[in-house]
């Protein structure tokens, strides 16, 4: 009955004189063609949390920070540690805003405590 409901709006709306609103005879309801807007929620932009090589960081100090902090595994933390000593620099991770910058701060205060000059950066990627 798609057809009557169109005739039927068609008639109403010729007696209001045309428009979007129709009030059938009689009644007090009003009938509005509403357009449902589709909103689409926008991605958080990600930073990239980069280690710094220095020549004074031991190797597995890197490793136990890649494994505590970035919950890396042990061949994984080892793989990124090799590549930031020999190229001097590399990602140990990709994440919104608030976390990099946790991250970066908490890789910050345990090279300090262990007193060691590891630097921790982070990049919008």
């Amino acid at each position: 009955m798609i057809g009557e409901r169109d005739r039927l709006e068609a008639e109403a709306r010729r007696r209001d004189g045309g428009g979007d609103t129709a009030r059938p005879p009689g009644g007090d309801t009003v009938i509005e063609r509403r357009t449902k807007s589709e909103t689409r929620t926008k991605r958080p932009p990600l930073y990239k949390v980069i280690l710094l090589n220095d020549d004074y960081t031991p190797m597995e100090f890197v490793v136990e920070i890649l494994k505590s902090v970035f919950y890396k595994n042990h061949a994984e933390a080892t793989r990124i540690m090799l590549h930031v000593h020999q190229n001097g620099m590399g990602v140990a991770g990709v994440y919104p805003y608030e976390v990099a910058e946790t991250k970066t701060r908490t890789v910050e205060e345990l090279a300090r405590q262990g007193e060691f000059p590891l630097k921790c950066v982070m990049e919008k990627e």
